[in-house]
């Protein structure tokens, strides 16, 4: 992964296909998993995955995805990203 200037953000994401797949970039490791949850660290923060027989289909933590099956129930980033900052900055808040 190429070195990225202080303050500039890595990419990370994830896109789900339906309620029975998603794919998430970004992930620097995964902290615990069972088939209920799926907890991975991302360089957008922690990333809590839920659902119900979740199975863990791709892991390639080199190159920092992560493949998810089963029945989705929410996804939710907590830590590092405050989904605000920008427009406090823009408007000078």
């Amino acid at each position: 992964m190429v070195a990225k200037p202080d303050g500039m953000q890595k990419p990370y994401g994830i896109t789900m296909e339906g309620r029975e797949r998603a794919s998430v970039t970004g992930v620097t490791s995964v902290e615990s998993f069972d088939d209920a949850t799926v907890i991975l660290n991302t360089h957008g923060g922690r990333l809590t995955i839920s659902g119900s027989g979740l199975k863990v289909s791709n892991l390639q933590v080199e190159e920092g995805r992560l493949t998810l099956e089963g029945e989705l129930s929410a996804a939710v980033y907590a830590g590092k990203k405050r989904p605000h900052a920008f427009w406090k900055r823009a408007l000078g808040r």
